[in-house]
């Protein structure tokens, strides 16, 4: 879903990522994140959940980056009436990835729809599009670490005000954000989206802007694929070591069962994938610091999450240029899922509402890799003929259209 033009050079690495999103993704929309008792973590749950949503953000900074300039000898950050453009398109794109996610989010199924939060962090982004590495750099570590303690001191402000309860259950929609909720509860919808939601933009934006980052990093170098990968691995481990080495605190273990309401065999399994885990009701307090858990919107999840993209992209970009030419077929169906991210994204939505009956009595494995294997059909046969996802191609004819000519 990161913005492209035809006339970019398509990074195989950045797309890979992206396909290894989307399957991700499309892993926690089927299959449990914890066991039957829910007590122990599943494979998907450990691998998949918060990683993947957030690669999936991450790798939109990463097309913002590419598409305002990218880094190195083929490009530098756009200035200027180029720059004016380029926010044009991007807000046309955000608009009609906002109208789509509303309408996503009244379909029948049970998955979060990220479209409606990944169309507001584009806005949000437009402001940063000219920076360069080091800024964005700077700007990446102060949002990750400081739109955390934002978010806690605004939900330490709320509960105070209007309660705990009260706020925690009335001051988010628990459901999709629809078009419905766009006409009918606009302040809650908004409130929900940037604040308290399931993918909150005050935190999220991290995400944007680390990719944004990387974007401006000369990614056709295997010295710095390497060193994503690293780095990125290195940052996610200390993050999770630290969360866990915290959580050994028997005040901790004890504010955290005590808070979240989960109980003491369900709260290990629910710390490790965030099912079912109410983080809300502790935001508000220093223990929710501790939390490294998915989707929990804490500095030590960001960070985490934030060290997993980075190894994600790191791991691709090497891969795609260790393999080059004939050799690298074998990743083609992975490249070309990612290169159609929208359109696959939005499809398995509608196929998940449309089939729900019909699967019903599916092994949920089963159907898990009847998703992966349309995706990955889907992407060799679009990369094949060198066409564009019909999402992609709409969006960006339509905002290349009424953005107006390239300067």
């Amino acid at each position: 879903m990161a913005p492209t033009t035809a006339v970019q050079r398509r990074i195989p690495g950045v797309d890979a990522a992206r396909g290894l999103a989307l399957l991700g993704m499309i892993a926690t929309h089927l299959l449990g994140l914890v066991s039957a008792d829910g007590t122990e973590p599943t494979i998907v749950g450990l691998v998949f959940a918060g990683k993947s949503s957030a690669l999936f953000a991450t790798l939109a900074g990463v097309g913002l980056a590419l598409l305002t300039g990218g880094a190195g000898r083929t490009g530098a950050p756009h200035r200027g009436p180029l720059l004016g453009w380029d926010r044009r398109r991007v807000a046309i794109r955000a608009l009609m990835l906002f109208v789509l996610g509303l309408a996503c989010g009244s379909l029948d199924m049970n998955v979060a729809v990220i479209l409606a939060q990944y169309a507001l962090l584009f806005l949000v982004a437009l402001p940063f599009l000219h920076l360069g590495a080091r800024a964005l750099a700077a700007w990446a570590i102060g949002w990750v670490l400081f739109s955390p303690v934002l978010a806690s001191l605004l939900s330490a402000a709320m509960q105070s005000a209007v309660g705990s309860t009260a706020y925690v259950d009335g001051w988010r929609l628990w459901s999709n954000p629809n078009l419905i909720d766009l006409v009918s509860q606009p302040g809650l919808l908004a409130w929900d989206l940037l604040f308290s939601g399931y993918y909150p933009v005050l935190q999220w934006f991290g995400y944007v802007l680390f990719g944004l980052f990387l974007g401006r990093l000369r990614l056709d170098r295997m010295r710095v694929a390497a060193v994503l990968a690293a780095g990125g691995a290195a940052l996610a481990a200390v993050a999770f070591l630290l969360s866990r080495g915290l959580q050994q605190w028997p005040e901790v273990a004890s504010a955290l069962a005590t808070g979240t309401g989960a109980g003491t065999r369900a709260l290990e399994a629910e710390l490790l994938t965030g099912a079912s885990l109410s983080t809300e009701s502790v935001q508000h307090l220093p223990v929710w610091f501790t939390l490294a858990t998915p989707h929990s919107g804490a500095p030590l999840d960001l960070l985490l999450t934030c060290g997993t993209s980075a190894l994600v992209l790191g791991v691709c970009l090497l891969l795609t240029q260790i393999v080059r030419g004939v050799l690298v077929w074998p990743l083609m169906p992975l490249i070309g899922a990612g290169a159609l991210p929208l359109t696959l994204y939005v499809g398995h939505l509608v196929a998940l509402d449309v089939f729900e009956t019909a699967t019903a009595d599916w092994p949920r494995l089963g159907l898990l890799l009847a998703y992966w294997v349309g995706c990955l059909v889907a992407g060799t046969l679009w990369r094949g003929f060198g066409w564009k996802g019909p999402l992609e191609w709409l969006v960006a004819t339509v905002s290349g259209t009424l953005a107006g000519p390239r300067p």
